[in-house]
């Protein structure tokens, strides 16, 4: 790419995205290309006047800010930090002490649009600095066209995800059935994937030929702005005759056509927001317009097969993600509120730029929406990801460690196909979050079905505690007795109903001595009526007394 001067870079952005620090010591800033902070290797490889975007950085820790800094210099970079402008005192004093040229990022702002934005615009100086006319066209099918036109081909162009995003259609042209199902289902077809995605393509700086047995010949050059690939272009000839030198031909259209593919992606920043708000929605039961779907109304759409056309992309799968408890990590209770919540709160929204990243990067379309303190990730199930949810799931969780320093929790769900199902996801993966807070798991990732029969015992529990037609009775009658004599009945019925009555495992337990423990059990059958003979009154009983017991679910599964 064209280097760009750092403040003319800064002008270019729309307004409200990016402002300039400082511009450092040394001469005007150039920057020529755009990487992550937390990337070493792709820093060390990147050459002079690259663009850090600081995704993990906390612009209140002076000790992150500096070793960002101290990296930013080594490489002869600048550096974009998130932070509010003007910025703290302390923050613009650290900047200009460093001599490094420094960005401000409105956090609103998500880092997607900052990485889409500021490439779109050096590849736009590039595509200016260039002499000639080139390749032109109205969009990327009229390109499709005129390469076809000049090289003798079908030509096709994919994104990343290996959907076929524009095809040429003149009169006459060779086609094969990867072809035909190509451009059927506007996606490259599932047993071509392989040698589309074959690494020979992906990595080459020119035109690579393929043959594939059963297709027609073709030529293929990876689309990129700069170090970003956006997608690859395709030509199939009518024979290996045919295959002509057209590699400078399709390296020019391959420069062009990253200028429409990158206009596409600022695109899909808007969808992003718009599907990120629409899953907000309808995590909460509204709709976009506001109103509240109520449970009549989601339960009619669904058995209508209907779906909200509201920017939620079903079949898909709901991740829930909830930071560890600090308590768990330092032994130090957490701070409730203050600078530890606002901290708190700055990592979970650093974690939603990370989900939705990442998640592109690896082929997927998510979205994402912040409620409380917990981050929810939809993944749709057709997306053609090139890793598994669970997989992606891993990579986020362990990029959090090292890019946040924060630990975090994950469930997912089975996959949802409509609005009320994706509600029911949410309570089951909220279930399954504060199950596992409550148990002190270590970090990771779960499944709500793994959690099956916790979920299923604590809606049993919240039901039984929550309606009192649900009761009998008798676990309140024990415990006003406990409360009044200073008696132990609620626990000893709960331990021996829990150890399936065996006495020995029971009373050890509990600390007593076995006759203690019988004798307990027969005067609770001679002052309430316990039978503990009766499989449904014993099964009844159990959930009565630990629904009483609001630790029984924390200690006993």
């Amino acid at each position: 790419m064209t280097a760009m001067p750092l403040a003319h870079l800064a002008q270019a952005l729309q307004d409200g995205v990016i402002s300039v620090l400082t511009e450092g010591d040394g001469d005007e800033p150039r920057v020529s290309g755009v990487e992550l902070l937390d990337c070493p290797e792709a820093i060390r490889a990147a050459p002079p006047g690259q663009l850090l975007l600081g995704v993990g950085l906390d612009a209140a820790d002076r000790g992150a800010v500096d070793a960002a800094l101290r990296t930013a210099a080594r490489s002869s970079a600048a550096l974009a930090v998130k932070c509010a402008t003007p910025p703290p005192p302390d923050l613009a004093a650290q900047v200009r002490e460093s001599g490094v040229p420094v960005l401000a990022v409105n956090p609103e702002v998500p880092w997607t649009r900052v990485q889409r934005l500021v490439t779109t615009m050096l590849a736009a100086r590039a595509a200016d600095s260039e002499p000639g006319g080139g390749l032109v066209g109205g969009d990327l099918f009229s390109l499709a066209n005129a390469v076809a036109g000049i090289v003798g081909g079908a030509v096709a162009i994919m994104d990343t995800q290996q959907v076929v995003v524009a095809y040429s259609n003149l009169p006459d042209q060779p086609i094969d059935e990867t072809r035909r199902r190509g451009i059927l289902g506007r996606r490259v077809p599932e047993d071509a994937l392989a040698d589309h995605l074959d690494r020979e393509v992906w990595v080459s700086d020119t035109v690579v030929p393929r043959y594939r047995p059963g297709d027609l010949p073709r030529m293929a050059v990876v689309v990129r702005a700069g170090a970003d690939v956006l997608g690859s272009l395709w030509v199939a000839f009518p024979d290996e005759a045919a295959v002509t030198d057209c590699g400078a031909t399709l390296q020019e259209a391959a420069r062009v056509a990253a200028l429409h593919m990158l206009a596409l992606r600022r695109q899909l920043d808007a969808e992003q927001e718009r599907h990120d708000r629409a899953l907000r929605a309808a995590l909460d039961g509204q709709a976009l317009d506001g109103q509240a779907l109520d449970g009549q109304a989601l339960k009619a759409q669904a058995l209508k097969g209907q779906q909200r056309d509201d920017g939620v992309r079903l079949p898909a799968v709901l991740v829930g993600l909830a930071e560890v408890a600090q308590e768990r990590e330092s032994g130090r209770p957490a701070d409730p509120g203050g600078e530890g919540e606002a901290r708190r709160r700055a990592a979970l929204t650093r974690m939603l730029d990370l989900a939705v990243l990442d998640g592109r990067s690896l082929g997927h379309e998510p979205a994402a929406a912040l409620l409380g303190d917990r981050l929810y990730v939809l993944l749709p199930a057709a997306g053609p990801g090139s890793v598994s949810a669970d997989v992606l799931l891993e990579h986020l969780l362990d990029r959090a460690g090292h890019s946040l320093h924060r630990s975090f929790t994950a469930v997912r769900s089975p996959v949802v196909t409509t609005p009320s199902a994706l509600l029911v996801a949410r309570r089951d993966v909220d279930t399954a979050l504060d199950h596992l807070h409550e148990r002190r798991a270590v970090p990771g990732a779960h499944r709500t079905d793994d959690l099956r029969p916790e979920l299923v015992l604590r809606r049993l529990l919240d039901a039984v505690r929550g309606d009192a037609d649900l009761r009998t009775g008798l676990a309140e009658r024990l415990r006003a007795h406990d409360t009044e004599h200073a008696t132990e009945y609620c626990a000893t019925l709960l331990t021996y109903l829990r150890h399936f009555g065996d006495v020995a495992a029971a009373s050890a337990d509990l600390h007593i001595h076995q006759n203690t423990l019988r004798l307990r059990l027969r005067r609770a059958e001679q002052l309430f009526g316990v039978s503990l003979a009766d499989p449904t009154r014993r099964l009844l009983l159990t959930l009565e007394l630990a629904a009483l017991d609001e630790s029984f679910a924390v200690r006993h599964q």
